[in-house]
């Protein structure tokens, strides 16, 4: 049975409130699975989603679903972006926090998995590309395939950290090794 569009939207809005409170991208998995589990029995998101899922399909329905689009919602791209205040923004913002006052997202050539967009600064073009820290091999695989397939702009990689959980030392220099290796920059963004 398709969930009414309404419903929908509550649910979303009810699902992608939570997740920024919860900095949703910080938690582990155990925690997303206990987190589903509470949307399930929650009034506002399992309540609504009982006339039309079994609370099994409602679960599988949140995570594969608007949580599964949580990132790119989040940065303005996907069916579910509409939900998330100010996230058609993050592009230009990422784009200047990682290179400087002088560059712009071109936000017609944003792309998703990974997400990723051309930013200009004159003449000069990069590809930037952003992920929450587990995605890194996601970002720096998706660099260097472009690279072996001919695409000779350069690509900074950037990983989207949060204030109460920044890279821990150990594992940011490990991965600025590993990026200087592969011939990589990488920079670490709060957004």
């Amino acid at each position: 049975m398709r969930i009414p569009k309404d419903i929908e939207q509550k649910v979303v809005r009810q699902l992608y409130a939570d997740a920024m409170e919860l900095e949703w991208a910080s938690l582990t998995p155990q925690q997303h699975s206990a987190q589903y589990a509470m949307w399930v029995s929650d009034g506002d998101v399992g309540g609504r989603l009982r006339e039309y899922l079994s609370d099994a399909e409602a679960r599988v329905w949140i995570k594969d679903g608007p949580m599964k689009e949580w990132s790119r919602s989040l940065s303005g791209v996907g069916k579910y972006a509409e939900f998330v205040e100010d996230a058609g923004d993050v592009p230009t913002k990422l784009v200047r926090r990682a290179l400087g006052s002088g560059w712009e997202a071109d936000h017609s050539t944003i792309r998703s998995k990974p997400l990723r967009v051309l930013a200009r600064n004159g003449e000069e073009e990069t590809v930037v590309t952003w992920a929450a820290p587990k995605d890194l091999k996601h970002l720096v695989w998706a660099a260097l395939t472009a690279d072996a397939e001919g695409d000779s702009r350069p690509w900074v990689v950037c990983v989207i950290e949060t204030f109460t959980k920044p890279t821990p030392a150990n594992e940011r220099n490990a991965q600025l090794r590993l990026a200087k290796r592969c011939g990589l920059k990488l920079v670490y963004v709060t957004l």
